[in-house]
């Protein structure tokens, strides 16, 4: 992608002056790996697509943006009309654009209509926190621009009519109108330096703002630089307006240090956070790897007709979008059901993303930019769909019924719920890259339709983003926890409830998540998976009954009935006594002179491990075992050991053993010689050859030899000199005797190698 950037950079700086320093990484501890724009996807742009941004420093983000270059051309259905920079002015109301989706289109491609009429704007509406870097000198008057001329507007692609959109406030406090704040990384007013490619993004992240919440207040706030430094201390002020929502635009490659920073890139209880996932392909970048903040995919929005005949096509994987498994984010609770929402031979850490939007700039939005540009351009990148996403938090915060943290949108599948999020359309079609799994391809999609590059799918409406109805009431248990022993009974139990039945009384249902878990209406009862217990009208307590167990571990037993909150009875089985030693391996053959290692596992009656502390001992003449106890021991054999036998465990009386068969030594023979003595100066120097064979000659390599040499014929006293080596593929390995004395001496060597017997050999030499 770096070679596409360099090719189109002429053509787009002719267009839109894509502008901006590349500036230094700050000093900091972070990595200083520059993220690239080529992740592990290779998603490549096409030479009518432009990243506003470029390629960041390390230490830096880059924003994600795309700019469509020959929108009048490319974007999809391809209008002929006013190509990009009409209705420029700086300001001054210009004339709705020919190319790129209005506000009516997105609010009825995502189904939010309704929700963006039912907020008022005012001093009480939702604030909308977005986080940029650099300065955009006329945010203010392009934002008022952009509002002005869709106010009503007709989009003559699809035919759709937007709704009036409320003018920005001129002062503070009034009502009827947006109030549009905007400060530095610290709150002040003294903005940071300009920059063209980062203007973009902020009139894109305010617009899209707009067109999906019109009536939602918005503060920006501008970081110094791109740095993560400057961009989390902006995002720490963002969160002293506590908006519904604060929107990241922005991203960079996964560094190691990143955990330290995901508290200040996670929402709170009444705040949302949004980030892009990237605009590369397969991979995770950061802030979106962060667990505490909704990661947003990106994928392409096509239709037919137009007006009252508009359909809207079901949504594919855009192929720019970042997916995947963080390299250092772990896997958060609410990703972890396995074969839901993860699988952990695929991903054992954070998965990317969360939910998708548009993001295709050939299917793109309208934005309105003048510093340094002419007018109307027409972008995609995940900063549209992070926008968009985030002003729909926006929404469900109008509603009064927030839920901002990701762990929200996925089901809860302790209530049986497998499928799709309610709220959510899954995209099943696209991919990212090629890597065989649900990370970068929709077709491989989980049953609850998660895929990496569009999360658990698109929105439709606000549901999966506001909070659930108001519950009857909620349910608990008597006793709160329990435990057992695996294949005995806990109880009794009761559920009690927080008001009185309805009149037509209630049913409860019990389950569990363990697979050997069961209930009973008494102690002595035949359990079952699940159980339906009925409260009678005006009760407030269920009748009592009993929980049985074979699995060890802890399990999460649910009562749940239709519109009261759920309970959860909190459960600890541990194993039963134990049943079954076994020992690894089962069987081995060892030779004699060595040794192998043997390990004893325990389980219950019914498979769950036991801990186990044996004793071990061996029936083998000639071999011994050592440690006696503990969970494993080494046999060893001795070199006259031969026959069969048994190495055995034994704990609380029950045994386990594996067989084990001697297997003799093959015979080899040893025989050292030495060559001619060689006097250079002071030194005699003898050369010593050790050979070792089969006894039929053929050698033995990788044989361990050691050599002594003594004063004299006999090889005995005191030694004079000593060497080791291991033979080689001829079975020899060379040594040298170095002396300043003449006179006689006697070479000792002595051959080991496993698998074979020890071999001997002398020799007497002269110096």
């Amino acid at each position: 992608m770096i070679a596409i950037w360099k090719l189109t950079a002429a053509l787009a700086a002719a267009v839109i002056g894509v502008g901006g320093p590349v500036v230094a990484a700050a000093a900091g501890g972070r990595a200083t790996t520059a993220h690239s724009p080529m992740a592990a996807g290779g998603h490549r742009l096409p030479a009518f697509e432009s990243p506003v941004c470029g390629t960041p420093a390390g230490d830096h983000a880059a924003c994600h943006l795309v700019q469509l270059l020959q929108p009048s051309r490319y974007w999809h259905p391809g209008p002929d009309g006013r190509g990009p920079g009409h209705g420029g002015g700086g300001g001054a109301v210009p004339a709705p654009p020919a190319s790129g989706f209005y506000p009516a289109d997105l609010q009825s491609a995502y189904g939010l209509a309704s929700a963006a009429a039912a907020v008022t704007a005012g001093p009480t509406a939702p604030t909308i926190a977005i986080v940029d870097a650099y300065d955009d000198p006329r945010a203010a008057s392009d934002l008022a621009a952009y509002r002005a001329s869709l106010s009503a507007a007709t989009d003559p692609a699809t035919g759709l009519r937007d709704a009036a959109i409320p003018p920005v406030c001129s002062a503070s406090g009034q009502s009827g109108c947006v109030a549009f704040t905007k400060v530095n990384q610290t709150g002040g007013t003294s903005y940071p330096k300009g920059n063209s490619g980062w203007a973009e993004e902020i009139s894109l992240d305010l617009d899209m703002v707009s067109a999906i919440c019109p009536a939602c207040n918005i503060v920006l706030v501008e970081a110094t630089s791109s740095s993560f430094a400057n961009l989390a201390q902006a995002v720490t002020e963002a969160k002293a307006f506590h908006p519904a929502a604060i929107t990241n635009s922005y991203g960079g490659g996964e560094f190691s240090s990143e955990t330290s920073d995901t508290a200040v890139f996670s929402g709170s209880t009444g705040t949302a956070m949004t980030a892009a996932t990237g605009d590369s392909g397969y991979g995770v970048e950061f802030p979106a790897a962060s667990p505490g903040l909704t990661a947003v995919g990106g994928t392409t929005l096509t239709y037919t007709g137009t007006g009252a005949g508009l359909t809207w096509a079901a949504q594919t994987v855009w192929s720019g979008a970042g997916s995947g498994c963080s390299a250092y984010e772990a896997l958060p609770g609410w990703q972890s059901d396995p074969g839901v929402y993860s699988q952990n031979s695929v991903c054992t850490g954070r998965q990317v993303g969360d939910v998708a939007a548009v993001a295709n700039p050939q299917t793109g939005v309208a934005a309105y930019d003048t510093y340094g540009q002419s007018g109307w351009l027409v972008f995609g990148g995940t900063s549209v769909s992070t926008q968009i996403v985030g002003a729909i938090y926006g929404l469900a915060a109008g509603s009064g019924a927030l839920r901002p943290s990701p762990s929200a949108l996925y089901v809860d599948t302790g209530t049986g719920a497998t499928g799709p999020t309610p709220g959510l359309v899954p995209v099943a079609s696209g991919s990212t890259a090629t890597c065989g799994d649900y990370l970068c391809d929709a077709q491989d999609s989980l049953p609850s339709g998660y895929n990496g590059p569009t999360g658990l799918g698109t929105p439709d409406g606000t549901t999966a983003f506001a909070g659930p109805a108001a519950t009857a009431g909620s349910l608990t248990f008597s006793p709160p926890s329990v435990a057992l022993t695996a294949g005995t009974t806990a109880g009794p139990i009761s559920i009690g409830l927080s008001q009185a039945a309805p009149s037509t009384g209630l049913a409860l249902t019990l389950s569990t998540t363990s697979p050997t878990g069961g209930f009973s209406a008494s102690s002595s009862g035949t359990p079952t998976a699940s159980m339906t217990l009925s409260v009678a009208g005006g009760a407030s307590q269920s009748a009592p009954f009993y929980y049985t167990d074979q699995t060890a571990g802890s399990p999460t037993v649910r009562a749940a009935a239709s519109g009261w909150s759920s309970g959860t009875l909190a459960v600890t089985v541990t194993p039963a006594a134990l049943a079954t030693l076994v020992v690894s391996p089962t069987s081995a053959a060892v030779a004699a002179g060595s040794s192998q290692g043997f390990t004893a596992t325990g389980t219950d009656l019914y498979g769950n491990p036991v801990s186990v502390d044996p004793t071990w001992s061996t029936s083998v003449q000639g071999a011994s075992v050592s440690p006696a106890s503990g969970s494993s021991t080494t046999f060893a054999a001795s070199a006259s050991a031969t026959g069969n036998g048994l190495v055995t465990a034994t704990a609380s009386g029950v045994t386990g053993s594996a067989s084990v068969s001697i297997t003799a030594l093959a015979p080899m023979s040893a025989a050292i010689s030495a060559g001619s003595v060689a006097k250079r100066g002071p030194q005699y120097k003898v050369p010593l050859t050790v050979s070792a064979d089969s006894g039929s000659g053929t050698p033995i390599s990788g044989a361990s030899a050691s050599i002594q040499v003594y004063a004299g014929t006999v090889c005995g006293g005191p030694v004079i000199s000593s060497g080791s080596g291991t033979t080689g593929t001829s079975g020899q390995v060379a040594f040298t005797f170095s002396t300043r004395k003449a006179g006689s001496w006697c070479a000792a060597a002595t051959v080991t190698d496993a698998g074979h017997t020890p071999a001997t050999a002398q020799t007497t030499f002269s110096s």
